[in-house]
Parts: structure tokens; sequence; C-alpha cells
């Protein structure tokens, strides 16, 4: 069974880039990841400009699908949260302020 999540970033207009994380998606994984690879904010916006992302191995290298989509853009953060919910989602990890917020859904 997967842990499915939404990895999303805050963009300077106010909407938020999101995309969709298939698998080991709980706090204790990417939760950890994120807080230990994607501090800064130009890895972040990488990670999520490259599109979904079906794991992390356990140096926090992205194994994506492959099918080259581009992230999805909400305009509001209750926006951003159906969108987390329509993927299954059960966290959603949101990049704001230079850290890391986890929503558990």
């Amino acid at each position: 069974m997967s842990t499915r999540a939404t990895i999303a970033c805050k963009r300077d207009d106010g909407r938020f880039a999101a995309i969709y994380l298939h698998f080991d998606g709980s706090p204790d994984r990417t939760g950890k990841i994120l807080n230990t690879h994607y501090t800064d904010a130009s890895l972040v916006q990488t990670l999520i400009s490259e599109g979904d992302v079906r794991c992390f191995d356990n140096d926090g290298v992205p194994e994506r699908f492959g099918d080259g989509k581009a992230p999805n853009i909400m305009p509001t953060h209750a926006a951003l949260l159906t969108f987390a919910r329509n993927c299954g989602s059960e966290y959603v990890y949101v990049f704001d302020d230079a850290r890391w917020t986890c929503i558990g859904l």
C-alpha cells in the first residue's frame, strides 16, 4: 500500500505549485527527506518544476514518472487541499518562508 502525498511551494504571486508523490509520503520518510535535502528555495523549485514523483531514494533523489507533466498551479491554499484530496494524498507538504509545513488530511 502506498502513502500518497502532495508536495507544494508557495510562489511569489501567492499561488501554489504542487506535485503528486505516490509512495512513502509519510512524515517519517518524506518529511525527513524534505527537511534534510530540500531546505533551499531553489532546490524546492527545481524539485517541483520537474513534475510528479513516484518515490525518493534514501539520498533524497526523486524517481519520476517520466511523463513530463508540469506542476499544478493552485490559486489558494483551499484549492491546494482540494487538489491533494483528489489525488488521494494523506499528507500535504508546503514550503513557505524557507520552511516545510506538513498537513495531515
